[in-house]
């Protein structure tokens, strides 16, 4: 899960500053988010690649 920092954060042993974007496990980018230090970044859904089939 991608997350832009709110505050500063070490991440993989390498400071990160606040609105860096980072990607982490979903349990631990959940819990800074919790905690203030965090937001989730918004992804846009995706078109789909698969023929939108109609029956009549």
């Amino acid at each position: 899960m991608e997350v832009t920092l709110s505050k500063p954060h070490e991440h993989a042993g390498m400071a990160c500053n606040p609105g860096d974007v980072i990607e982490l496990a979903d349990d631990l980018a959940q819990w800074l988010c919790e905690i203030g230090s965090a937001q989730p970044v918004l992804q846009a859904a995706k078109p789909s690649k698969q023929p939108n089939i109609t029956q009549e």
